[in-house]
């Protein structure tokens, strides 16, 4: 088979201080590495060194190249953005330089996130003639965020970045209109975020609580409705706790909500952790709650699939493209009554489990996406 070199860049990827930031992209790479060689080349600033050093590791299978360097810094904001638009150019260059002279020479760049790594392949577009893809993932496009229409900053550059690349690969339908809206892109194809449905397995056991795994950030993903609601529902279900696994600027106002509800016994939050203990706990869960404001197509819902367990999340971004009848319930926002009755439901509807997980199987593995991302590339 004839293998392409693929260079992943990210403006997110997981890292020591945050675990999970751009878990999903780590995914992207290890389900593209499939049926192509793959790198994924990151920056990461480190004052404590006064030049550029460069480390290779494999994770999970995958050759990461991290490049840290010393962050730029002086008084003046003009001149300061402009310095650290300079420094991330220099940097990503040497890192290429990097692989180059290993053997590595990219046939295509794979962008994900196109503020700010979508500068870096037009650029190597632009000087080495090396195309680009690009992966999108944020929210802020669509219009229940709305931060792109807000930026002028964005609105200047990303047009040009978007249109240059060969593809533009949102990861839902509803992201997608919101490019092409927007004239963000000439060729667009979804292609979904990736479940390691070997981590992520069903184990049947007896339910006892329900599970809500996400950033601890109110006015996104709205947990304070979740223990809101949850206060009413254990009124009646009086057996039945709550985990919250994430971490998150409001982390200390939801345990504050907690404890004022007397809920101290009955909702844990376990914080960020790896992948086989979120399994565990969505195995034990009745379901998933995902109760935001605003998403695009959260991991979450087909990691809680591929353990064979439905979903109760709020009908916003792409998420009505996957839940349906068979694998969840979809209400309303802010609605905390359709929260407590799709609860209700969940527990008492009988589900079928292995029906759930074989879906996450058929559209979210990695060989799945590995595929498709392989077609993509062919095409270029």
């Amino acid at each position: 088979m004839n293998k392409k070199n693929i260079l992943f860049i990210s403006s997110w990827y997981p890292n020591e201080d945050d675990p999970t930031l751009g878990i999903f992209v780590r995914r992207h790479a290890i389900s593209a590495s499939k049926y192509n060689n793959v790198i994924v080349l990151i920056l990461k600033k480190d004052n404590n060194i006064s030049e550029i050093k460069i480390e290779e590791y494999k994770n999970n299978g995958i050759h990461e190249v991290i490049v840290s360097y010393p962050e730029v810094k002086t008084s003046l904001p003009l001149i300061n953005t402009y310095l650290k638009f300079k420094k991330l150019l220099n940097t990503y260059d040497q890192g290429l330089e990097h692989l180059i002279g290993k053997g590595f020479l990219p046939d295509i760049v794979h962008c994900n996130v196109m503020d700010p790594v979508g500068v870096i392949g037009l650029n190597w577009r632009n000087k080495r003639n090396i195309p680009y893809v690009i992966t999108e993932h944020w929210t802020g496009y669509t219009s229940l965020d709305g931060r792109y229409e807000n930026n002028k900053k964005l609105k200047f550059f990303i047009p040009n970045i978007a249109n240059k690349a060969e593809w533009i690969l949102p990861v839902s339908k509803d992201l997608e209109k919101s490019l092409i809206e927007k004239g963000l892109g000439k060729k667009h194809k979804v292609i979904r975020n990736v479940v390691d449905t070997d981590k992520f397995t069903h184990n049947p056991t007896t339910p006892n609580q329900f599970i809500v795994i996400a950033d601890l950030e109110n006015d996104q993903k709205n947990i304070l409705g979740i223990i809101e609601t949850f206060k009413r529902f254990i009124k009646t279900n009086t057996n039945t706790t709550l985990t919250i696994a994430g971490g998150g600027c409001d982390e200390a106002e939801i345990r504050s909500k907690i404890k004022q509800l007397n809920l101290l016994n009955k909702i844990n939050l376990i914080g960020r952790v790896d992948a086989n203990i979120l399994s565990d706990q969505l195995n034990k869960s009745y379901g998933l709650i995902l109760f935001s404001n605003y998403e695009n197509l959260p991991c979450v819902i087909v990691e809680s699939f591929a353990c064979g367990v439905p979903v109760i999340s709020t009908n916003v971004g792409g998420i009505s493209e996957i839940i349906n009848e068979t694998n969840g319930v979809l209400i309303q926002s802010k609605n905390k009554e359709e929260l407590l009755e799709a609860m209700n439901f969940t527990i008492q509807n009988k589900w079928n489990k292995n029906k759930i997980r074989q879906f996450a199987i058929d559209n979210f593995s990695v060989d799945k996406i590995g595929k498709e991302f392989d077609e993509i590339y062919k095409s270029i």
